[in-house]
């Protein structure tokens, strides 16, 4: 999804935190770190270790949460606006458009060929984006290349 961006891609927590202290005032700028995890106090507490490091690639590295929207058994949704500076909240999957329109808001970018006036089309996937969901029954998630039909599971 992110061809033409240099994009460094890691698969645990410590490895975050120990590619974030490697860094120092010599390397180039990191603008966005992408957290697909559904704790937000990982996100809360990744995004108060990054301004704390006060490195300069960090000034203004923003953070962008990827989080599958559930609601509790109370119908209150469980994740909330970010109270965090430089957090931004967005649900999965990802659609290519929108993962680019979150980056260019995020590094306050013109929209030029984007009217000011928020359309229908527009205002229907805000909507659907902040809806509450409530899963129900059982979800198998299957991620790689499959060797053949997959069979019906019951």
């Amino acid at each position: 999804m992110l061809a033409g961006f240099n994009v460094i891609s890691v698969s645990t927590m410590e490895d975050i935190h120990e590619h974030l202290r490697s860094y120092s005032n010599h390397n180039p700028v990191l603008d966005f770190i992408i957290l697909d995890d559904q704790s937000e106090t990982r996100v809360d507490d990744l995004a108060r270790s990054l301004h704390s490091l006060r490195t300069m690639p960090f000034k203004n590295t923003k953070i962008i949460h990827l989080y599958t929207p559930t609601t509790s058994s109370s119908g209150h949704a469980i994740f909330a606006n970010s109270t965090i500076p430089g957090v931004a909240k967005m649900t999965k999957p990802p659609r290519l458009a929108r993962l680019l329109q979150t980056l260019a808001d995020l590094n306050n970018l013109p929209h030029p060929l984007v009217s000011h006036q928020p359309s229908e089309v527009r205002k229907a996937i805000e909507d659907l984006a902040n809806a509450r969901r409530t899963l129900y029954g059982n979800v198998l998630i299957a991620e790689g290349k499959a060797s053949g039909p997959c069979p019906m599971l019951h």
